[in-house]
């Protein structure tokens, strides 16, 4: 009897790699449901996802594979995504944003025009030679020292640099002229027409639910013999293995590896992630998609709307939000202390009008949700990869890879790794 492929995990890296594979595959999910960081949850008549997961697309091969996946039962929406700064709120990015406000542009135009506009030095000193010192300390560090929980001076440079992104200075003098600047593939994006974004992941499933291992850990994999271990104690060889779990767990449950490959994962370093959903008695006002917040005594840096998504995300005349907060992976967040200051943190930057709004909460925790990015983890992630290809594990996935990537991307590399053992 063949031997089949597995693969670990069921978001949409290892739903993907599964629709390519049909017959071919077993896909163990260790929780009770597919989708995985792409979910839709439900608590008490809302929906919610785990942050803004939008569909946008470069490359068009795997936009007609969503496409014929979801049918008609999706739009196109232009995407509205703002930034609340020094009591001002303005569009998306913020570099160009700033204009919209007199009382940001006198604070931030003349210190950018004279930025040196040059990538050296660590991610403080890049974002002020990009964008002057005054954006840098008002949003950019304080930002992404809220997001990453981690050093920024440690982050990878290359990284840094995705994150730091360049723009020409005449652009800035058209948009203070009133033109409107083309927009890249990013500016719009798809989202299901009356649901969440975990919609796509359950058309996947229903192409494969006898596929796919629902509550099904794998706690032990042996390289050299060729199987894996469940949270039920079975067996199953195989004769290829997909991992999309983060790769820290793919290393620690690899038995047979080396301890110093297994300790190499000490190098890989992530942020961790708390969802606090609020279920508010009315409809939000605000007709932002999401909202980053860099002020640092405001415990969350974004939060999004689900109703501007889709209005069923919510009962009729109901309204809700998210808050993200951040935390380091190595760390054990307090879930009802971040809920509390979530609260009182939507009522002091004026997202909700009072306490007596929010009628019920929810909160949905991951432990792995950004790969941050430096030097040491970089190196050792590409040579794990090599060490892990060479015993027929292939990588995909956000977590797999251990990288930051979209929707996209994942779908991408799950059919790429499925298209790597066809």
């Amino acid at each position: 009897m063949r031997k089949p492929i597995i693969i670990i995990g069921a978001g949409l890296a290892g739903l993907a790699a599964a629709y390519k594979l049909k017959e071919k595959a077993e896909v163990f999910e260790a929780s009770d449901a597919v989708g995985g960081v792409a979910r839709t949850y439900k608590c008490k008549g809302f929906s919610y996802d785990l942050g803004p997961h939008v569909l946008y697309f470069r490359n068009e091969r795997i936009r007609r594979w969503v496409e014929r996946i979801l049918g008609s039962k999706w739009e196109k929406q232009v995407r509205r995504a703002r930034i609340a700064i020094n009591g001002e709120r303005v569009d998306y990015p913020i570099q160009e944003g700033f204009l919209q406000s007199e009382k940001l542009t006198r604070r931030f135009l003349d210190d950018l025009l004279k930025a040196p506009q040059t990538r050296k030095g660590n991610f403080k000193e890049m974002a002020a030679n990009l964008y002057g010192s005054a954006l840098a300390e008002d949003f950019f560090m304080p930002y992404n020292d809220k997001l990453w929980c981690h050093p920024l001076d440690e982050m990878d440079k290359e990284w840094a640099q995705r994150f730091l992104p360049s723009f020409p200075r005449d652009d800035l003098k058209r948009l203070a002229k009133g033109e409107t600047l083309p927009r890249g593939p990013n500016a719009y994006f798809f989202y299901p027409e009356k649901s969440g974004i975990g919609t796509l992941s359950q058309a996947l499933w229903e192409e494969l639910s006898n596929r796919i291992h629902l509550s099904t850990k794998v706690t032990s994999i042996n390289t050299e013999e060729g199987w894996v271990e469940t949270n039920s104690g079975t067996r199953h060889h195989y004769s290829y293995l997909i991992s999309t779990i983060p790769l820290p767990e793919i290393l620690r449950a690899s038995v047979d590896l080396p301890e110093s490959d297994r300790n190499r994962a000490k190098e890989l370093r992530s942020v961790g992630m708390v969802f606090v959903h609020l279920s508010l008695a009315h409809p939000l006002s605000d007709d932002s998609h999401w909202v980053y917040f860099s002020d640092p005594e405001i415990c969350f840096h974004r939060i999004s709307i689900p109703r501007n998504y889709s209005d069923g995300m919510t009962p009729p005349d109901r309204g809700s939000i998210v808050a993200e907060v951040s935390f380091p992976s190595d760390k054990n967040p307090d879930i009802q202390t971040i809920v509390e200051k979530v609260k009182m943190d939507t009522v002091k930057s004026g997202m909700v009008g009072g306490l007596e709004d929010i009628i019920s909460h929810d909160a949905q925790v991951l432990r792995h949700a950004y790969v941050f990015p430096t030097m040491k983890g970089e190196k050792a992630r590409e040579e794990l990869r090599w060490i892990l290809k060479h015993r027929d594990i292939l990588l995909a996935g956000r977590y797999g890879v251990w990288e930051y990537a979209n929707m996209e991307r994942a779908l991408e590399q799950g059919i790429k790794a499925a298209e790597a053992l066809c």
